[in-house]
């Protein structure tokens, strides 16, 4: 199989290059009754025109903007390159996103027309709200109903017929706008952003050039939400070198498919690889004595081995025999789960404890550090196969250009920056053109780059020090049966952490979880500096979720978010830690605070 030889212009030229050269290689498969189903790059193609035609038919056009509320699927890519071709400009909603939420950017991006998933979406969604909304199309199910008398409903099949006998519209230019995406909002109200299609495609082609190794006939897995433009991004990627695009709809079921997938390359956020390691424990726990022990000399063994693949220390024959007997007796077998041909994985969206890296090395897992933000649609650092450093995000892409202000901030300079927000609200970038990116970081003399949080979540206690949250809430994400963990506390003397249970520990008895773990916070946070500890806990059953809007569709914190609903009891809370030493008070049946001090 060929590369595409021409370079590309428009989001387009990948799949039509890829059909041109390799028509019959598979494109993207999906699981239709159960099966996985293959489809090729000219059926693809093919389909997406149809549905072009049929938009076309009914008024979507140049400059028209269009959303898609739907799981992961294959109709997802479909009408993406469809909307394209029309000169549209797409923008992906999480299905499992706050209504109201939604409702808010649809109405800020002006979306004329909405793809969704069945109508049943579109009824929580309450269209009748977005008086600009003109044209709803239901992948499933019946047409929708009008949500007002501008608007009109369609079938996929009812827009197929709509566009028969029509011809292709005229496809944009590289400088028209390709999609439209918001900010994560973690830190306030999300805000728009417009891409054009080279800047989209300069961001592929920097992936690509970044990754050499993803190959024709590779298998990557789609099971991000496609709202996630880095995932769509991929998904260019795989097309851009005749990559096969695994497509899995629901999430939840990931670990299940990635053994029937076998992936070459898996991309992922760091809370699902922090899952991973939890269940790859908790197998070895289950172990007979005898195993465990064989298990536990394995993973020493991996462990030394890439300690020197990283200093780049040649191993003796003892040691070189050692790895082989311990990949055979355990590694393997524990790199199965990913399917056993995992070459490498990537992560991104969030920080990376080094220790957890350096844990999946060990298993002859390498997981490659990435960094991006909503602003620059070109990452702006990634660790790759030929050169990469645990505790870094790699080194800067060659479309970016990197600065570090005096107060330590990272700033960013490129083609992929965006300038201004819908609305022509101002980004903030400098009379240079740098993006300030709100990220604390510093740039080695090897040019790798280190980041050391965030300024807007790193906060200050009333004594004067400075709190970096993120490496106590992975030490707290460590404890037995934690699931999600927050560290605040602004203006207080100390700080205090909301802890929320595993669905495994959702029937234990919420006051005596509370207390265990508390007692074992000193020990489990005994690396870190001790005015970083939380001095008490507010333990909830109920997991933090992207429909509540206490987390992105990225699965980020929306710290505020997270501190304004459970306001009333961290008030109560750090009230009864200004009076009493020691205490468990369970709130309700869902609550339960606890203080972290030792009793005197």
């Amino acid at each position: 199989m060929s590369a595409p030889r021409v370079q590309p212009r428009i989001l387009s030229d990948f799949a039509h290059a890829r059909a041109e050269l390799d028509p019959e290689q598979i494109a993207f498969r999906h699981r239709v009754a159960d099966v996985w189903t293959g489809v090729t790059w000219t059926e693809f193609v093919a389909r997406a025109e149809a549905l072009a035609k049929g938009l076309a038919a009914v008024g979507l056009t140049h400059g028209s903007r269009i959303a898609i509320m739907a799981p992961t699927s294959l109709e997802w890519e479909l009408f993406q390159l469809a909307a394209l071709l029309n000169g549209a400009a797409v923008a992906g909603f999480d299905p499992h996103d706050h209504p109201t939420r939604v409702r808010a950017m649809m109405a800020t991006a002006d979306i004329d027309t909405l793809v969704v998933a069945d109508s049943g979406l579109l009824e929580r969604l309450a269209a009748s709200e977005l008086p600009n909304l003109r044209r709803i199309i239901c992948l499933a199910g019946a047409a929708p109903v009008q949500s007002h008398a501008l608007t009109e409903g369609y079938t996929v099949e009812a827009l197929l017929r709509a566009g028969e006998g029509v011809a292709l519209p005229i496809p944009p230019s590289g400088d028209d706008p390709a999609t439209l995406i918001f900010t994560s909002g973690s830190t306030g109200e999300p805000k728009g952003i417009l891409y054009t299609h080279a800047q989209v495609v300069l961001a592929v082609e920097s992936i690509l050039q970044a990754f050499p190794e993803i190959r024709a006939g590779d298998r990557m897995v789609c099971w991000l939400p496609l709202s996630n433009l880095f995932q769509r991004m991929l998904n260019y990627c795989a097309a851009g070198r005749g990559a096969e695009t695994w497509l899995v709809s629901d999430p939840q079921t990931i670990m299940q498919r990635l053994p029937e997938i076998r992936p070459h390359v898996f991309i992922a956020v760091p809370r699902f690889f922090e899952k991973l390691e939890e269940g790859m424990r908790n197998r070895l726990d289950a172990l007979s004595a005898w195993s465990r022990t064989i298990a536990e000399w394995a993973l020493s063994v991996g462990d030394a081995h890439a300690r020197r693949l990283r200093t780049g220390t040649s191993p003796s024959f003892i040691a070189r025999c050692s790895v082989v007997l311990a990949e055979r007796l355990v590694l393997q077998r524990l790199r199965a789960v990913l399917g056993g041909e995992v070459r490498y994985l990537v992560s991104g969206s969030a920080a990376f404890p080094a220790s957890l890296l350096e844990r999946f090395h060990a298993m002859g897992l390498l997981v490659l550090e990435a960094y991006g933000l909503s602003e620059n649609v070109v990452p702006v650092a990634l660790n790759r196969p030929a050169a990469w450093r645990f505790g870094t995000v790699g080194k800067v892409l060659p479309a970016n250009e990197i600065a570090i202000s005096g107060e330590g901030e990272v700033l960013v300079r490129g083609e992929g920056v965006c300038r201004s927000y819908l609305g022509d609200l101002p980004a903030d970038v400098d009379a240079d053109g740098f993006l300030a990116t709100g990220d604390l970081g510093t740039l080695d003399e090897d040019g790798f780059l280190t980041l050391s949080g965030r300024k807007s979540e790193i906060f200050k206690t009333s004594t004067g020090r400075k709190v970096a949250p993120l490496p106590v809430e992975y030490a707290l994400r460590r404890l037995p049966g934690v699931d999600q963990a927050v560290l605040l506390g602004a203006g207080n003397k100390a700080p205090v952490a909301i802890i929320t249970l595993m669905a495994t520990r959702a029937e234990s008895d919420l006051a005596t979880f509370a207390s265990t773990l508390a007692a074992r916070i000193p020990e489990a946070l005994r690396d870190l500096p001790t005015y970083s500890h939380p001095a008490g806990l507010l333990v909830l059953r109920t997991p933090f979720g992207i429909a509540s809007g206490e987390l992105t569709s990225n699965l980020k914190l929306r710290r505020a978010v997270i501190q304004s609903r459970h306001k009333d009891a961290l008030d109560e809370l750090f009230a009864r830690l200004e009076n009493e030493s020691l205490f468990v008070a369970q709130l309700d049946a869902n609550r339960c605070l606890v203080s972290c001090r030792r009793a005197t």
